[in-house]
Order: structure tokens, then sequence, then C-alpha cells
């Protein structure tokens, strides 16, 4: 998972390592946009799932998809939402 892969034009940037902490092995996926910035995490050198939740000025309830991985599993979209309602932070 080591490596580095920029895109053309500059807009992204993909920086993928892994890193010894204590004594568990973990992974790093870290890409870089115009605006944003997104950073993975894992024990696994694997993005299986990714969602995405944003707030609409037409509705109260954030609209979310899946980006990455199986449609059929809603468990990210449906935290994604409830962490983006106002006072609606979920107990993890």
């Amino acid at each position: 998972m080591e490596g580095l892969v920029a895109a053309a034009g500059g807009d992204v940037s993909l920086h993928n390592f892994s890193a010894r902490l204590w004594e568990q092995l973990v992974h790093f996926h870290v890409m870089r946009l115009t605006d944003s910035l997104f950073l993975w995490v894992g024990a696994t050198p694997h993005l299986r799932n990714l969602a995405v939740a944003m707030c609409s000025r037409y509705d109260s309830i954030p609209v979310s998809t899946s980006l990455l991985g199986d449609t059929s599993d809603t468990t990210s979209t449906g935290l994604l939402v409830l962490h983006g309602q106002p006072g609606g932070s979920p107990n993890l």
C-alpha cells in the first residue's frame, strides 16, 4: 500500500502508506482534493465502503449516498444521516 499517485492537472493527489503504531500495522489513504481532504485509516489495506452525506437547504434530513462498496449495506449512509442531523450525534 506504499506509494504516491498524482492526477493530471494537480486537482487530486493520493497518498497511500503504512506505519507501525505500537505493535499494530496501520494503513493510511489520504486524498487531497481542490478544497477538501479525505483521510482513511484502517487495520487492513482495503477501503471497502465509502459514503458521503451533505446537508440540503431544501430538507432538514441530510442526503446521503454510497460511493464505494456494497450498496445493499446501508450502515454507513444511515450513520451519516443520523450524525448530520441537528442534535443527532449517534452514540457509537
